[in-house]
Protein backbone atom coordinates (compact mmCIF):
# COMPACT_ATOMS: atom_id res chain seq x y z
CA UNK A 1 0.00 0.00 0.00
CA UNK A 2 2.72 2.34 1.07
CA UNK A 3 4.48 1.56 -2.44
CA UNK A 4 1.46 2.57 -4.26
CA UNK A 5 1.06 5.47 -2.39
CA UNK A 6 5.01 6.67 -3.22
CA UNK A 7 4.54 5.72 -7.04
CA UNK A 8 1.42 7.28 -7.60
CA UNK A 9 3.33 10.63 -5.70
CA UNK A 10 6.14 10.32 -7.92
CA UNK A 11 3.77 9.51 -10.97
CA UNK A 12 2.08 13.13 -10.15
CA UNK A 13 5.04 14.54 -8.93
CA UNK A 14 6.77 13.93 -13.13
CA UNK A 15 3.35 14.64 -14.63
CA UNK A 16 3.35 18.53 -12.66
CA UNK A 17 7.09 18.87 -13.55
CA UNK A 18 5.85 18.27 -17.71
CA UNK A 19 3.20 20.25 -17.76
CA UNK A 20 5.42 23.06 -16.07
CA UNK A 21 8.30 22.73 -18.48
CA UNK A 22 6.34 22.95 -21.01
CA UNK A 23 4.44 26.00 -19.98
CA UNK A 24 7.80 27.77 -19.67
CA UNK A 25 8.87 26.52 -22.93
CA UNK A 26 5.61 27.93 -24.11
CA UNK A 27 5.88 31.01 -23.09
CA UNK A 28 9.68 31.98 -23.81
CA UNK A 29 8.57 30.98 -26.85
CA UNK A 30 5.74 33.59 -26.85
CA UNK A 31 8.42 36.08 -25.59
CA UNK A 32 11.09 35.16 -27.96
CA UNK A 33 8.51 35.88 -31.22
CA UNK A 34 7.11 38.92 -29.70
CA UNK A 35 10.64 40.20 -29.35
CA UNK A 36 11.59 39.17 -32.77
CA UNK A 37 8.38 40.93 -33.84
CA UNK A 38 9.30 44.12 -32.25
CA UNK A 39 12.73 43.58 -33.61
CA UNK A 40 11.41 43.72 -37.18
CA UNK A 41 8.91 46.56 -36.54
CA UNK A 42 11.70 48.42 -35.68
CA UNK A 43 13.81 47.24 -38.27
CA UNK A 44 11.15 48.35 -40.83
CA UNK A 45 10.93 51.52 -39.06
CA UNK A 46 14.14 52.41 -39.44
CA UNK A 47 14.45 51.67 -43.01
CA UNK A 48 12.06 54.11 -43.85
CA UNK A 49 13.19 56.77 -42.18
CA UNK A 50 16.90 56.20 -43.93
CA UNK A 51 18.08 59.05 -46.38
CA UNK A 52 15.93 62.14 -44.16
CA UNK A 53 18.36 65.01 -43.91
CA UNK A 54 19.66 66.12 -40.82
CA UNK A 55 18.02 69.28 -39.16
CA UNK A 56 18.86 70.87 -35.68
CA UNK A 57 15.41 70.27 -33.84
CA UNK A 58 13.99 68.43 -37.06
CA UNK A 59 11.02 66.31 -36.02
CA UNK A 60 9.66 64.93 -39.71
CA UNK A 61 10.73 63.84 -43.05
CA UNK A 62 11.94 67.07 -44.21
CA UNK A 63 14.58 67.22 -41.64
CA UNK A 64 15.26 65.36 -38.24
CA UNK A 65 18.37 65.58 -35.65
CA UNK A 66 19.23 62.16 -33.68
CA UNK A 67 16.73 62.30 -30.31
CA UNK A 68 13.64 64.04 -32.80
CA UNK A 69 14.36 60.46 -34.45
CA UNK A 70 14.36 58.39 -31.20
CA UNK A 71 10.95 60.48 -30.50
CA UNK A 72 9.59 59.46 -34.06
CA UNK A 73 10.56 55.73 -33.50
CA UNK A 74 9.45 54.96 -30.55
CA UNK A 75 6.31 56.28 -31.33
CA UNK A 76 5.95 54.09 -34.17
CA UNK A 77 7.00 51.08 -33.04
CA UNK A 78 6.09 51.35 -29.40
CA UNK A 79 3.51 53.61 -28.99
CA UNK A 80 5.44 55.45 -26.25
CA UNK A 81 5.92 58.89 -25.87
CA UNK A 82 9.57 60.11 -25.43
CA UNK A 83 11.18 63.68 -23.95
CA UNK A 84 12.42 65.82 -27.06
CA UNK A 85 16.00 66.31 -26.03
CA UNK A 86 18.57 64.00 -25.75
CA UNK A 87 19.64 65.02 -22.35
CA UNK A 88 15.95 64.21 -20.94
CA UNK A 89 15.88 61.21 -22.41
CA UNK A 90 18.87 59.77 -20.51
CA UNK A 91 16.66 59.55 -17.55
CA UNK A 92 14.36 57.08 -18.61
CA UNK A 93 14.37 53.25 -18.20
CA UNK A 94 18.09 52.46 -16.34
CA UNK A 95 21.51 51.39 -17.73
CA UNK A 96 22.54 48.66 -19.26
CA UNK A 97 26.13 46.88 -20.68
CA UNK A 98 26.69 46.66 -23.95
CA UNK A 99 26.65 42.60 -23.92
CA UNK A 100 22.89 43.07 -23.20
CA UNK A 101 21.94 44.95 -25.84
CA UNK A 102 18.71 44.85 -27.17
CA UNK A 103 16.34 46.39 -29.85
CA UNK A 104 15.07 49.07 -28.78
CA UNK A 105 17.68 50.20 -26.04
CA UNK A 106 18.90 54.04 -26.43
CA UNK A 107 22.72 54.64 -26.97
CA UNK A 108 24.30 58.01 -26.08
CA UNK A 109 27.32 59.20 -27.54
CA UNK A 110 29.91 62.55 -25.79
CA UNK A 111 32.49 63.13 -28.96
CA UNK A 112 33.76 66.56 -28.12
CA UNK A 113 32.61 68.05 -24.50
CA UNK A 114 33.50 66.30 -21.34
CA UNK A 115 30.03 66.33 -19.99
CA UNK A 116 26.82 66.03 -20.83
CA UNK A 117 24.89 64.07 -23.85
CA UNK A 118 25.69 65.27 -27.70
CA UNK A 119 24.19 61.92 -29.47
CA UNK A 120 21.14 59.51 -29.28
CA UNK A 121 20.86 56.39 -31.57
CA UNK A 122 18.49 53.65 -31.22
CA UNK A 123 19.80 50.45 -31.25
CA UNK A 124 18.43 47.91 -33.78
CA UNK A 125 19.78 44.24 -32.88
CA UNK A 126 22.64 42.80 -34.43
CA UNK A 127 25.42 45.21 -33.71
CA UNK A 128 23.87 48.31 -35.40
CA UNK A 129 21.97 51.18 -34.60
CA UNK A 130 20.05 54.14 -36.60
CA UNK A 131 20.72 57.66 -35.97
CA UNK A 132 20.59 61.10 -37.64
CA UNK A 133 24.13 61.68 -38.68
CA UNK A 134 24.78 65.72 -38.92
CA UNK A 135 26.62 65.01 -42.27
CA UNK A 136 24.32 62.07 -43.64
CA UNK A 137 21.30 62.39 -41.81
CA UNK A 138 19.73 59.16 -41.48
CA UNK A 139 21.75 56.26 -41.03
CA UNK A 140 22.61 52.72 -40.07
CA UNK A 141 26.00 52.17 -38.45
CA UNK A 142 27.80 49.29 -36.69
CA UNK A 143 28.17 49.28 -33.05
CA UNK A 144 31.86 47.85 -33.23
CA UNK A 145 33.18 50.63 -35.19
CA UNK A 146 35.81 51.87 -32.99
CA UNK A 147 34.69 55.65 -33.74
CA UNK A 148 31.75 54.98 -32.06
CA UNK A 149 32.77 52.56 -29.18
CA UNK A 150 35.35 55.10 -28.03
CA UNK A 151 32.45 57.71 -27.90
CA UNK A 152 29.26 55.61 -26.65
CA UNK A 153 29.26 56.59 -22.69
CA UNK A 154 25.69 55.23 -21.24
CA UNK A 155 22.67 52.68 -23.00
CA UNK A 156 19.73 52.97 -21.48
CA UNK A 157 16.33 50.07 -21.61
CA UNK A 158 13.22 52.00 -21.56
CA UNK A 159 11.24 49.15 -22.40
CA UNK A 160 10.76 45.83 -20.29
Amino acid sequence: MKIRIVLSALFLLVLISCHSSLRFAAERSNHSSAHLQGKNRLQQAAERWLGVPYRYGGNDRTGIDCSGLAVQLYREVFHLKLPRNAAAQRTLGYAVHAPYLKPGDLLFFRFKGEEGIEHVAVYLGDGRFVHASRSRGVVINKLNDPYYRRHLIVIRRVLH
